[in-house]
């Protein structure tokens, strides 16, 4: 009753880690020795790849807020190669499916990222790739990429041309826009096949003592329960405009601000099909399972599958 699709891949639940929050699967070793966990989730989603090392961004990384985190982590990661090699084969331990969230600084990179990843999964063992498009375009001065709906296009279209077909794409929307149907679109143009949002809000904190911006990075991304009403509005918005999410042909990702089972079902029935959950994770490693349970009671009482309810509250 709680089994999903998102386009070809088959999901028990409709439960994903979202990138960043649990690394490669090397900080999930407790996954290995805990059924309940592996048993709520749907697939596992890897914080993000990036073609070469990244050392991530100077301390203070991250500040706790009145409801969520600021984060300023900067993509820190081995790289590719080290990725490939040594975290992505413990992954299929899990029996889940895998997305590999990537990042880059042009599409040129993009496209020889998305490349290496496929042609050196040699036991297929990567479902799909999630491309994160609210990171800098270097070549553009820094401005992200995920603003500009023909960068997004560009990126979706190059990567979807530099893997193999049996690896879906997702594309990881930034809420730093007016209007988030826009670069959806360009997503979709691109030949994108399911749509995740949001990724984090930009923000800051100060220090008053010291005068100073907390994170070493000067801004960071807000997330938590204060961004769920955001994430849940840019679903919405996308499930009621755009008729390839309403028809599920582009099934739609709810990222922000989840830590209840019942969050879970406010974003399926504004429009999503499967749901990321990160920031609350870090605060009770029992999440999962708690909102699996919750999920199965509901939906039990409901008498139908949990995919019936996607975008229900567009009902008349």
């Amino acid at each position: 009753m709680l089994q999903v699709y998102l386009k070809n891949i088959k999901l028990k639940t409709p439960l994903m880690t979202a990138s960043g929050t649990s690394g490669h699967g090397n900080e999930l070793e407790v996954l290995e020795n805990s059924p309940t966990i592996l048993s709520a989730l749907g697939a596992f989603v890897t914080k993000g790849v990036t073609l070469r090392a990244k050392e991530g961004n100077s301390e203070f990384r991250i500040v706790e807020t009145d409801s969520g985190l600021l984060n300023s982590i900067g993509l820190q990661n081995e790289g590719a190669e080290f990725f490939m090699k040594n975290e992505l084969p413990g992954l299929r331990s899990f029996g889940l499916p895998v997305i590999v969230n990537i990042s880059a600084d042009s599409i040129e990179e993009f496209g020889k990222l998305a490349s290496y990843l496929s042609d050196n999964d040699s036991d297929q063992i990567i479902s799909a790739i999630e491309i994160n498009v609210s990171c800098p375009n270097i070549e553009k001065g820094g401005i992200a990429f995920g603003t500009d709906p023909i960068q997004v296009e560009k990126i979706v279209n190059k990567v979807k041309n530099s893997i193999d077909d049996r690896i879906s794409i997702i594309t990881k929307l930034t809420p730093n826009v007016t209007d988030i149907t826009i670069p959806a679109r360009a997503a979709i143009n691109g030949g994108t096949d399911a749509l995740a949002m949001i990724n984090t809000l930009r923000g800051t904190a100060i220090d008053i003592y010291t005068c100073k911006p907390m994170l070493g990075n000067k801004t960071g991304g807000l997330s938590g329960p204060a961004i769920k009403p955001i994430g849940l509005y840019m679903i919405y918005e996308c499930f009621e405009k755009i008729p390839e999410c309403n028809s599920r042909q582009v099934p739609l990702i709810g990222l922000g601000g989840i830590s209840r089972w019942q969050d879970v079902v406010e974003y399926i029935m504004a429009g999503a099909t499967a749901v990321g959950i990160g920031t609350a994770c870090l605060v009770n490693p029992d999440l999962f399972p708690n909102i699996y349970s919750g999920l199965k009671e509901f939906i039990e009482k409901k008498g139908c599958a949990i995919s019936e309810l996607t975008g229900i509250a567009h009902s008349p």
